[in-house]
């Protein structure tokens, strides 16, 4: 399941840090129950290099949960 994660990091241009990360959890709930056991979670990260362009599988990224503050599952507009 795709989803969007903030992140609670600096960026070059004061915006929010913002990810699309999939991962093998269903829900939110699953994704929940993970990030309280490990540390940190292994994600597919995708990027959109155009606004209206397909997201391109970047690779794997490795995030600490504790630079998480919000997750809501990914939909195309």
């Amino acid at each position: 399941m795709k989803f969007i994660m903030t992140l609670n990091i600096p960026t070059k241009n004061g915006m929010a840090h913002q990810i699309i990360g999939e991962h093998p959890a269903t829900s939110l709930s699953d994704l929940k129950s993970l990030l309280h056991q490990e540390d940190f979670i292994i994600v597919d990260e995708y990027q959109q290099k155009f606004r209206d362009g397909p997201l391109v599988n970047e690779g794997k990224l490795l995030i600490n949960h504790h630079y998480i503050g919000k997750v809501r599952v990914y939909s195309p507009k």
